[in-house]
């Protein structure tokens, strides 16, 4: 399922004034990442999320990509296609964040990952996400692993027939 695009963001907080400041994305055959930094605007930090994720201000400053830059890489790359989430509320969220602070249209759509399951095989999505979020070969909260493993537990899931 090289079509099967799954997204995960990882956020200054829980919060309606929080902002992203990671994208991680798969398919089966590509992957993208990047740190954001953030806009001026952009003051919200919850110590909390920070030790979940361990990125610090200064990592999105030093590592990371303007929010511009972001929105342009994620149009270009996904352009018409949609992407699927687990937490498609946050995650929308703060795409729409993303793009309203640049002026730009989003020109892909985000799904609940759940659309794709139905009860035959949602079972088994999550019991292969728990088995392999326990995996230690990923640091969670990171966006792209955590993106990796839900691709990977979806794809269980719907070869599961």
């Amino acid at each position: 399922m090289d079509d099967l695009w799954i997204l995960d963001i990882e956020a200054s907080g829980l919060s309606p004034i929080s902002y992203p400041i990671e994208i991680g994305l798969v398919n089966g055959e590509q992957e993208y990442q990047r740190l954001i930094i953030p806009e001026e605007s952009w003051e919200h930090w919850n110590v909390k999320s920070e030790a979940l994720h361990g990125l610090s201000r200064q990592d999105l400053y030093e590592k990371g990509k303007s929010v511009d830059v972001v929105a342009k890489e994620l149009n270009e790359l996904l352009a018409s296609k949609i992407v699927y989430s687990d937490h498609e509320d946050w995650d929308s969220f703060w795409l729409r964040r993303l793009f309203e602070t640049v002026g730009r249209e989003q020109k892909f759509y985000v799904m609940d990952i759940n659309t794709l399951l139905d009860s035959s095989n949602l079972k088994t999505f999550v019991t292969r996400f728990d088995e392999l979020k326990e995996a230690k070969d990923h640091r969670t909260h990171r966006a792209l692993d955590d993106a990796r493993i839900i691709h990977r537990a979806a794809i269980l899931a719907l070869n599961s027939y």
